[in-house]
């Protein structure tokens, strides 16, 4: 059996209402969805694609900011780069100088003049390193240098002389170098060390560490033989020194042609724990020259004070590339007692010699710098190009989650906005249904 007519309570109306309501509610959500070109305005609306999506957009925009500090990475780089070409155009000036002071046409006053120019390029040298900055951070003086990984002494022979004669005597075994110098080693556990005893070296003073120097050996005609002279210069000191000991041909006993440093402060055996074994040498070797250029050892810094720069290279926590700069002043670069005018009476020019060689490989170091400065940037420059295409795809993918589709949502509007227009009709048509119960009364 049907309801009655009632006009307590419009149910039609009631009904009306209510899908109204609905209809109403979902307009307004898609009115926001279409003004705002997003279909997840509130959590409402997607909790979960909200929670995903947002979390999408936080890496995004790390990715983006990452990008922003590989370029300020670079732009820093730069200005290191730059500071570090005008210190290497200095070292290759001051090389120059050296070059031109190593002539004996030269007299002492020369010398002292070309010295003149040196001492203002190391000043400048030392400027350049302390005064090199980037957004107020220092880039140059050390303290951003970080570990640096230990360099072993070295020893190499910089300037050789073929003999006259490449006799037997010119064998190691078995093989003919035919060379002043036939083999040089570092010998006993001091060619590595870096503590010295009492402040000296082989053959200058009571010491055992391997230094920074030049080892010159000469032939010579004494006038009763012909022999070798080996002369040393501390680099860090410019002491010459002389060995007492003159040291005969290839053809004399094995152990009179093999230089030695086994006895610790004795001027009359080897220089800096170097052992030298000669060729055999003839009256027409008489003015050929060797040079030995030695490096002392450098321990391995952590510079827990000095830690390195750290570029935070990606989106997440840890994402970090560290680049540490070493100093890049004289002392560092072990240049800071060059003396062009140091002379020996044997070799007014050794300073000058010495000079070039330790020039050479400050020049080794600074170069190994940039070359590591600039490897470090290929690699934020690489993960710059990774973040921005990481970039690109996480937004890809927090769009589709997140953005509107403007056509359905264009479609569902229309539906919408109808359908609240006929509601309301209805639900004034359903109002006016109750009057007809007037009727009954007439």
């Amino acid at each position: 059996m049907g309801q009655g007519l009632s006009i307590a309570n419009n149910l039609l109306a009631n009904n009306v209402s209510l899908n109204l309501n609905k209809n109403q509610e979902a307009l307004k959500n898609t009115v926001t969805q279409l003004s705002s070109g997003l279909r997840i305005n509130t959590a409402a609306d997607d909790p979960s694609g909200l929670a995903i999506a947002t979390n999408l957009q936080t890496q995004v925009d790390g990715f983006n900011q990452a990008v922003q500090n590989v370029q300020n990475a670079n732009n820093a780089a730069q200005v290191a780069e730059g500071a570090l070409q005008t210190t290497t155009d200095i070292l290759q000036r001051i090389r120059s100088l050296a070059v031109e002071a190593a002539s004996d046409v030269n007299s002492n006053s020369d010398r002292q003049n070309l010295q003149t120019e040196v001492s203002q390029l190391l000043l400048e040298v030392n400027r350049i390193s302390q005064n090199t900055n980037f957004n107020g951070q220092a880039l140059l003086d050390g303290s951003h240098a970080g570990f640096q990984s230990e360099q072993n002494a070295s020893l190499t022979v910089t300037a050789n002389s073929a003999l006259a004669t490449n006799g037997n005597f010119a064998q190691v075994n078995g093989i003919n170098y035919g060379f002043l110098v036939a083999s040089a080693v570092g010998v006993n556990n001091y060619f590595n060390s870096t503590s010295i005893s009492g402040g000296g070296v082989q053959g200058i003073g009571s010491g055992q560490a391997t230094v920074d120097g030049t080892l010159e050996l000469q032939v010579i005609n004494t006038g009763v033989s012909i022999a070798v002279q080996e002369t040393f210069i501390q680099s860090a000191t410019g002491y010459v020194c002389v060995s007492t000991t003159l040291f005969g041909p290839g053809a004399a006993a094995t152990s009179q042609k093999n230089i030695t440093a086994n006895h610790v402060g004795s001027s009359a055996y080897g220089f800096d724990n170097v052992a030298i074994t000669l060729g055999a040498i003839t009256t027409a070797d008489v003015g050929t020259t060797a040079y030995i250029k030695v490096s002392q050892n450098v321990a391995a810094l952590t510079n827990p004070s000095n830690p390195a720069f750290n570029f935070q290279s990606a989106a997440d926590e840890g994402d970090v590339i560290q680049v540490g700069i070493e100093a890049t002043n004289t002392a560092t670069l072990r240049i800071s007692n060059i003396n062009l005018a140091i002379s020996a009476a044997n070799n007014p020019s050794i300073g000058a010699e010495d000079a070039i060689g330790q020039i050479d490989n400050a020049l080794e170091r600074l170069l190994n710098q940039r070359a590591q400065l600039g490897s470090v940037i290929v690699r934020l420059n690489e993960d710059a190009s990774n973040d921005n295409v990481a970039a690109v795809n996480l937004q890809a993918s927090e769009s589709s989650i997140r953005d509107l589709n403007v056509g359905q949502a264009t479609t569902e509007f229309t539906k919408l906005q109808i359908l609240v227009q006929v509601g309301t009709s209805v639900l004034a048509q359903s109002n006016s249904n109750a009057q007809s119960v007037l009727s009954l009364f007439r």
